[in-house]
C-alpha cells in the first residue's frame, strides 16, 4: 500500500538496529498501546479501529508499540494476529518493545535470561503450550528449556520478533515503545533507549517532534506537549487503547476497549 524505507548499519545489520522511515503521511495511523497478550482485547479494538478506517479514504496504517507479549497467556495469539494478513486497507506495523526483546535473548540463551520468565515470560511460554513444574513454575536446566522452548515456538514466531523494528519515523511523529531522543534523527536512536528508556526525558525537548509511546502503565492516557503515552495496562486494567492521528488533521483521536 505505501513503502517503508528501511534506516540501519550497511551490509549485515543486526536485527535490533532496524529503523523504519515512511516516505509520506498515510491517511491515518492508529497506534496501539502495551498488548501484553491480551488478543480478545486486541481484537475488540482492531474492529473499533476498522469501524473509524471507513470513513477515510486513502491507506491506513496499524502500529502495535511493543510488547505485544507477557504477562497473559495469549501471547502466541496475538504475534500469530499480527502475522496474518491486515485488515483491507490497512496494514500492521509492530515495533519491538522490552518484553520483546528479553523473549529474543532467552531463546537464545535461556541461562543469562531467566529473568523473563518473572516479567511475564512464564505466561508466554503457557501460550505456547508449554507445561510448567507442579508449582507453577519453569524450573528445568537452562539447557533443557532452551530446546523446549525452540520446539514449542515456531520458526515464523522467532523469525518475526527478530525482525521487529525498534523505531518508526513518519512525518515529525515518531513512534516507539519507551522513548525517543526527539533532538536527534532517526540513525542516532539507540535500541536500548527506543526500547527501555524515560519518556520524562523528552519533556525539556523544544521542536515539533512529537512522540507516541507506551511501557510505563498510566490510569489515563497522558499527552504532553511533546509526547502521548498510551499504555494503560491492558493485561490488569481491561483497557487496551489506541491513538489516531490523521494526515491532515493534529487532533489525536483515542479509541479504548
Amino acid at each position: 500500500m505505501f513503502k517503508l524505507f528501511r534506516k540501519s548499519e550497511p551490509a549485515e545489520p543486526k536485527p535490533d538496529t532496524k529503523l523504519l522511515r515512511l516516505p509520506s503521511m498515510p491517511a491515518a495511523i492508529y497506534a496501539i498501546g502495551d498488548i501484553h497478550g491480551r488478543l480478545d482485547l486486541l481484537q475488540k479494538l482492531e474492529q473499533q479501529i476498522i469501524a473509524d478506517g471507513a470513513n477515510i479514504a486513502g491507506p491506513k496504517l496499524i502500529v502495535s508499540l511493543g510488547d505485544l507479549i507477557d504477562r497473559s497467556t495469549g501471547s502466541s495469539g496475538v504475534i500469530e494476529h499480527f502475522m496474518s494478513p491486515a485488515p483491507k486497507g490497512f496494514t500492521r506495523i509492530a515495533i519491538r518493545g522490552n518484553h520483546e526483546d528479553m523473549m529474543i535473548k532467552f531463546i537464545k540463551d535461556p541461562s543469562d535470561n531467566m529473568n523473563w520468565l518473572v516479567w511475564g515470560g512464564t505466561e508466554t511460554l503457557l501460550s505456547y503450550g508449554l507445561k510448567p513444574d507442579a508449582e507453577g513454575n519453569f524450573s528445568a536446566s537452562p539447557s533443557k528449556l532452551s530446546h523446549m522452548t525452540e520446539a514449542a515456538v515456531p520458526q515464523e514466531h522467532q523469525t518475526f520478533l527478530k525482525n521487529l523494528p525498534v523505531a518508526l519515523e513518519v512525518g515529525r511523529y515518531r513512534f516507539a515503545h519507551a522513548t525517543y531522543e526527539l533532538g536527534l534523527p532517526l540513525e542516532q536512536q539507540t535500541p536500548s533507549t527506543l526500547m527501555w528508556g524515560d519518556a520524562n526525558d523528552t519533556d525539556a525537548y523544544q521542536g515539533e517532534n512529537f512522540l507516541i509511546h507506551g511501557h510505563v502503565i498510566v490510569n489515563e492516557v497522558e499527552q504532553h506537549p511533546n509526547r502521548i503515552n498510551i499504555d494503560t495496562g491492558a493485561y490488569k486494567t481491561g483497557k487496551l487503547t489506541a491513538a489516531r492521528i490523521l494526515r491532515d488533521d493534529d487532533t489525536i483521536v483515542l479509541f479504548q476497549t
